[in-house]
């Protein structure tokens, strides 16, 4: 059986995970893949057993990811005032005026009584009062569903580490002195002690970055430095990922093995192990060194048939162990970038031979890594650096020497990791000169950063890049990339032409074809009102605009592609700056053919101002006189002379101004979008899901906090702490995109 035939395999498994987990609803993937299958089998009849097993190893692993439990909060404890007691199982994260807690929790006190949990949350508490990992705490507040930001899925994040909640403002109510776990004592005591003694011998920044580059701690880091970064492409040197184990892998095992080739793998994986501890043991840090381990292994190996079936045998254990890992930010990039740096930095090195060589190969692994992962930086982070490449030739050599000094220099003085009494003031005085010259190579990296981060085209920035297109880019990327490796099967014209033909046709349906369904987006624009709805077949309505002419634009780059510069319909519900103060924005950005004026208030100037403008630009200025029609969503202002009900089919939404004299919606509503935080007064009893349009920190107190206890029984979610919201109707229902 030839090599590749396993790992086609292995990847089907994978694939079949991913697409569980990821891609919502599942069975049209499954088709396609039958389809695929069909396909190849009548491309070339010899291939029939190899497709037929390959599809049935996707449809195992998607039943395996279909099986994978989902960290979350129970039913009815969202948002409600609850009294929890638990014991601290991670280190404290020291914040500016606050501490982050991880806390397992054991006994949960809420209005219907008292109850045993095992939930793991992250609270945030204030004041003075000292905790350490292991204590007993006790805390008061209101656990709620961590927040999906536009550009990082925190939720995702803290459910890799099995956190189901957040208590944003916890109360400390008692703290109880214990021990915890030996082994995490020791290590978070010597990251500790470690902490202190680089504060002590350098200043900030340095001592920020060089705790970020050695140990993976980025408490400190200045929030301008850190965008700077992530622009210059550098961001993964202060990250536990396994993308930097990966390129500091291959950099140890190629610097040695030109003197040591023996020993250059068995020091390189120590090396790994090392990080791991170093950086607490946890999830991230230990499967980062397990990427950093399968590099070594690929550039031992040195075949690519070795390599495409450790990486394969690899994300297949992973992914079965773990399903989750595939919502994992982290394991994306660092699996991906794994892939790239093993499979294509020898031959992009082979054709830089001018370069000098401890440049040259930390430029093609960067090259290797950028070409495997930009999909996902997009998707993820909106951005790709241009200037990586060369900001990681700059730097990267020199990341095994400050990591060795740095964390050298850090140990000999931490006065903790030393019992002996007199030993810790010589060894605190030897790690001065040794933090002095890791300082010197941080502050060079400093300079990188500042200088590569502030260009103009530092990094090419995308705010709109949904998941059908990073699907699309990853279609594109992965088949490009493949065909490069295996060039040498091109002998099989038809089974490449019926791939790429699959692909293109793939490709043109999720990027181009409208979804079929009816989307709407409740902007993030701060207290105001402005609602998107797209149709089925991409007609596009406005509801307002917002007071902001910077938020909308900002909410509506991250929620339409570039190309989206139609508005069939503007809707106008009120004159005062909450709903149009961004009228601006939306003249410069949209083709407007209509704009209809539904304020039942006498007209404010601005807003004649506006209808003016609008006359005068050509637009068509009507008076909202009865419903509203537009590709099947049906407008109708509701009873309340107020509200309006946006309805697809049975699907029904209501938008709800402060000034409604609703008390409670009307049971045959889906749900509700309460724009500029919401009415003072209401009634309840809440049902399906309530959207609050409002900004963080409101000045005048929104939402009311009667307005929330009323909300208790239904779906909240708040602009303020996840951004634009976006409904898609399903099912006869309009639903949450994002549960």
């Amino acid at each position: 059986m030839p090599w590749w035939t396993l790992a086609v395999l292995l990847a089907a498994w994978s694939i079949g995970v991913i697409i569980a987990i990821l891609m919502s609803p599942l069975m049209p993937w499954l088709v396609l893949g039958a389809l695929l299958t069909a396909a190849v089998a009548l491309a070339n009849r010899r291939l029939v057993p190899l497709a037929g097993l390959a599809f049935l190893a996707l449809l195992i692993g998607a039943f395996r990811g279909w099986l994978a439990p989902t960290i979350q909060l129970p039913p009815g404890l969202a948002a409600q005032p609850v009294v929890v007691s638990g014991t601290v199982d991670d280190d404290p994260v020291e914040r500016k005026g606050n501490r982050r807690l991880t806390v397992r929790l054991d006994q949960l006190l809420d209005g219907t009584g008292q109850a045993t949990s095992n939930l793991r949350i992250q609270a945030t508490v204030y004041g003075a009062t000292p905790v350490h990992y292991g204590d007993l705490v006790l805390l008061s507040g209101e656990i709620v569903a961590p927040p999906r930001f536009d550009q990082f899925d925190y939720r995702a994040y803290l459910a890799e580490q099995g956190i189901a909640g957040v208590m944003p403002s916890a109360r400390l109510v008692r703290v109880t002195p214990h021990h915890g776990d030996p082994l995490h004592t020791i290590l978070f005591s010597m990251r500790h002690a470690v902490i202190d003694t680089v504060d002590r011998a350098l200043p900030e920044p340095q001592a920020a970055l060089l705790l970020g580059v050695v140990f993976g701690y980025r408490a400190a880091l200045p929030a301008a430095l850190e965008q700077q970064m992530i622009a210059s492409g550098l961001i993964h040197i202060v990250v536990i990922s396994g993308l930097k184990v990966s390129l500091l892998a291959r950099i140890i095992h190629q610097a040695l093995g030109r003197w040591q080739p023996r020993a250059a793998p068995f020091v390189a994986v120590t090396a790994m192990a090392s990080y791991a501890l170093f950086a607490g043991a946890s999830a991230a840090a230990l499967r980062a060194a397990a990427m950093g381990v399968l590099v070594v292994i690929a550039g031992q190996l040195r075949r690519d048939s070795h390599v495409a079936m450790s990486l394969a045998l690899t994300g297949a254990i992973m992914l079965g162990l773990k399903p989750d890992l595939a919502r994992d930010v982290s394991f994306q990039l660092s699996f991906a970038g794994t892939i790239g740096i093993a499979a294509m930095t020898d031959g992009i090195a082979a054709r830089l031979k001018w370069m000098p060589a401890f440049l040259r190969d930390p430029f093609a692994a960067t090259v290797a890594a950028e070409a495997a992962t930009w999909p996902l930086m997009l998707a993820s982070f909106h951005q790709v650096s241009l200037v990586a490449p060369a900001t990681n030739a700059l730097v990267l050599p020199l990341l095994p020497a400050v990591m060795i000094v740095g964390g050298g220099g850090a140990l000999l003085g931490a006065p903790h990791a030393i019992e002996l009494p007199i030993l810790p003031v010589a060894a605190a005085v030897a790690s001065w000169p040794v933090l002095q010259a890791a300082g010197m190579i941080v502050s060079w990296f400093r300079l990188v950063i500042e200088h590569a981060g502030s260009l103009p085209r530092a990094a090419v920035v995308m705010p709109y890049f949904p998941p059908r297109w990073l699907a699309a880019a990853a279609i594109v990327n992965g088949g490009a990339l493949a065909g490069i490796k295996l060039r040498q099967f091109f002998w099989q014209q038809r089974v490449w032409a019926v791939l790429g033909a699959a692909a293109l046709a793939v490709i043109a349906l999720l990027l181009i074809a409208p979804d079929g369904r009816v989307h709407v987006y409740a902007l993030d624009v701060g207290t105001g009102s402005a609602v998107l709805v797209r149709t089925a077949n991409g007609h596009q309505v406005l509801i307002d605009g917002g007071p902001d002419a910077d938020r909308l634009a900002q909410a509506i780059g991250r929620t339409l592609p570039p190309t989206a510069r139609k508005l069939d319909v503007w809707i106008i519900t009120g004159g005062r700056r909450a709903n149009i103060g961004a009228a601006t924005a939306v003249l410069n950005r949209f083709q407007v053919n209509r704009l209809v004026i539904a304020d039942p208030d006498p007209w404010s100037a601005t807003l004649r101002a506006l209808v003016q403008q609008a006359q005068g630009a050509g637009i068509a200025v009507e008076w909202a006189t009865g419903p509203l029609q537009l590709d099947g969503v049906a407008l109708n202002l509701a009873g309340d002379g107020r509200s309006w009900l946006l309805a697809a089919g049975h699907a029904v939404l209501a938008l709800v101004p402060p000034e409604t004299n609703w008390s409670s919606l009307p049971t045959d509503i889906d749900g509700a979008i309460f724009t500029s935080g919401g009415p003072q007064q209401w009634q309840g009893p809440g049902h399906g899901f309530g959207i609050i349009q409002v900004s963080a920190n409101s000045r005048d107190g929104l939402p009311a906090r009667g307005f929330l206890q009323a909300l208790s029984a239904a779906l909240i979610y708040r602009t303020d702490r996840l951004g634009s919201v976006e409904l898609v109707e399903r099912g006869g229902r309009f639903r949450p995109a994002v549960q």
